[in-house]
């Protein structure tokens, strides 16, 4: 009988601590979402800012050549 109970109580033990992992894993996920998130943002803005960039020298480029 105490050999069951040793059995259980380490069983249960390794359920919270399997539950706390899920916990952080869900932490870390939700911070990553959100990182990911942030990088869409920032690399969509400097696309955006390559782009006129890039327009603007064709621009130049285009009257200059017209002159």
């Amino acid at each position: 009988v105490d050999e069951v109970v040793g059995i259980m109580q380490d069983n249960i033990q390794k359920v919270m601590d399997r539950g706390e992992r899920l916990d952080t894993l869900q932490v870390k996920t939700e911070d990553l979402q959100q990182q990911s998130s942030n990088f869409k943002r920032g690399a969509n803005k400097v696309r955006k800012q390559m782009w006129w960039k890039d327009m603007k020298l064709k621009i130049i480029l285009g009257v200059i050549i017209a002159l």
